[in-house]
């Protein structure tokens, strides 16, 4: 491209799955069933800059840094896969960052950084990518030319931003904001919290078996059990007065379900944190994303609590306090 010194800065949200993780991959959701998730974007992002380079050159920032004299020669999946659709061959600079590590938290932050990816891309070419929804099916696609399994919950959340109610089925997904008052998603931030397992973890191969296990009939009813519970935790969720307990409940029963869609969703480690903090006061929780490690979701039915649980585990674990985001992908700042 030529030289005009344009320059964009953008950020998307990561997110946190309460209920139905799993219902949102096609193999489930095309064979006659609907999937459901309930979901929330959190102060926890994901960067992206993108600027013109002075010379013909392509450079991309991440774990190291590649440069190279076209696109197609750079490693980075997601980032060679974005420039590459949207004709951005040579002379681009590309910095990508985020406030966890960009694979393996269980977080959604692949999807994150497409999306920020598409939106700062789409910008320097002076093109739209439509409403969210658009945006959001142009994420899963360029993810899936990039090499990524998986189903569709992250790149809606990531593109919508906010506290979102999702159903997949042949007709589509459908997202509708959940009907709750700030006080009470005040109530709900001060009773959740993640965990980081220290552990990373290879979501291809989980996905790959969670996918296989979907053509298993007797595996079905799990899935099937994920979804009905996930329209009872958004009924909690929805209450004038919320029924924290059961809310703690619910996600300890989301957790057994899950763990019985897929063997490699957890491991002895995983479990015997869970345990731990289940004998701390933690009520319920589970594993983000597609299990195996990353980042695990308490809840405590005591805000009190919290801290203390927080202290006890540092410092071998690092614990989180999560603000709810209501925002998209999004341009920070750009020159243009």
């Amino acid at each position: 491209m030529l030289y005009n010194n344009r320059q964009i800065y953008l950020r998307s949200p990561l997110r946190v799955s309460f209920a139905g993780g799993g219902t949102d991959l096609e193999s489930y959701y095309m064979n006659g069933e609907q999937g459901h998730v309930v979901s929330t974007t959190v102060n926890l992002y994901n960067y992206v800059s993108i600027k013109d380079m002075f010379d013909s050159n392509v450079r991309v920032h991440h774990a190291e840094i590649e440069t190279e004299s076209i696109t197609s020669r750079i490693k980075h999946n997601y980032a060679r896969t974005a420039l590459e659709n949207f004709g951005l061959f040579k002379g681009v600079e590309v910095i990508l960052t985020s406030d966890v590590m960009t694979t393996g938290s269980g977080l959604g932050a692949s999807s994150a950084m497409m999306s920020a990816l598409i939106k700062g891309c789409s910008a320097l070419r002076d093109k739209k990518t439509g409403t969210p929804a658009m945006h959001a099916e142009l994420t899963y696609k360029l993810e899936s030319d990039a090499g990524t399994i998986g189903g569709r919950q992250d790149q809606y959340a990531t593109s919508f931003g906010g506290f979102n109610s999702i159903t997949f089925d042949k007709k589509g997904v459908k997202v509708r904001k959940v009907n709750i008052s700030s006080d009470n998603l005040k109530h709900l931030e001060d009773r959740m919290f993640l965990v980081f397992t220290n552990m990373a973890r290879e979501i291809k191969v989980i996905q790959s078996k969670l996918g296989n296990n979907l053509l298993d009939e007797k595996m079905l009813k799990y899935f099937r059990n994920l979804k009905v519970l996930s329209h009872e935790f958004l009924d909690s969720l929805e209450a004038k007065k919320p029924d924290f307990a059961n809310i703690g409940k619910l996600l300890h029963e989301s957790w057994q379900l899950k763990k019985a869609t897929n063997n490699q969703t957890t491991n002895p480690f995983i479990d015997q944190l869970y345990q731990t903090l289940r004998s701390k006061g933690v009520t319920g929780g589970k594993i983000l994303g597609a299990g195996g490690g990353g980042f695990l979701l308490a809840f405590v039915k005591d805000p009190a609590a919290k801290k203390k649980i927080k202290y006890e585990l540092y410092p071998n674990f690092i614990a989180l306090d999560v603000k709810f985001s209501s925002k998209g992908t999004e341009v920070l700042w750009k020159n243009f």
